[in-house]
């Protein structure tokens, strides 16, 4: 006669099958959600997002509440515009399928960098933009009158503004901000193929 089988045994074995078969979805527990305030928001403007991972954003309510969702729930830095002139970063661990608080967060005045573009002959480009690598402000438009993009605001640290010009070839360099510093970068555009693009420094205000 054999021996009944035992039902937690059987439903042991099937959790152990379909977790060798890659049965389980782990989805929500590799992702978490954050939330917090920021204080004195202009909502039309202000937003939060991953840095390095720009498209994860969350806009900001009026009363500057906001809930980021899908973050990867490793060591991650927020990306936190407040208003058009203040800024701040905030490193964060979020937890899987959990909803981490950071509360009330007070941004400081952020910085700019006024980016002015030319071309090998010294004449301001017919359109131009700057990017700032893996974060939100992207596809910032030159004003042909100037020459010049302003960028910002941008938290205390370090960035890597792209440049391009029309029918030019794209110039990268790394720049360095303090809270609530203005600098002024130049760039001169060459063509495509000419890779002896480059910047030169003038300084902050």
């Amino acid at each position: 006669m054999r021996a009944p089988r035992h039902p937690w045994f059987i439903a042991w074995g099937a959790l152990a099958f379909m977790g060798a078969c890659g049965g389980f979805n782990n989805g929500p527990l590799e992702e978490g959600t954050v939330r917090g305030r920021l204080l004195g928001a202009e909502a039309d403007v202000a937003h939060v997002s991953v840095l390095g991972q720009p498209d994860l954003r969350a806009s900001v309510a009026a009363d500057g509440r906001f809930e980021l969702t899908r973050v990867p729930a490793t060591s991650v830095e927020l990306f936190l515009v407040a208003t058009r002139t203040r800024a701040a970063r905030a490193r964060v661990e979020p937890q899987g399928a959990r909803v981490t608080d950071l509360g009330d967060i007070d941004a400081p005045q952020g910085a700019f960098v006024t980016v002015r573009m030319r071309d090998a002959d010294g004449k301001i480009p017919s359109r131009g933009e700057v990017e700032v690598e893996g974060t939100t402000l992207d596809d910032l438009k030159l004003d042909t009158s100037t020459g010049e993009v302003r960028v910002g605001p941008l938290p205390a640290g370090c960035y890597t503004l792209e440049v391009q010009g029309d029918k030019h070839g794209k110039v990268e360099e790394e720049v360095c901000v303090r809270e609530g510093e203005s600098l002024v970068r130049d760039f001169i555009l060459r063509g495509e193929d000419d890779d002896d693009g480059g910047t030169d420094d003038d300084g902050g205000d």
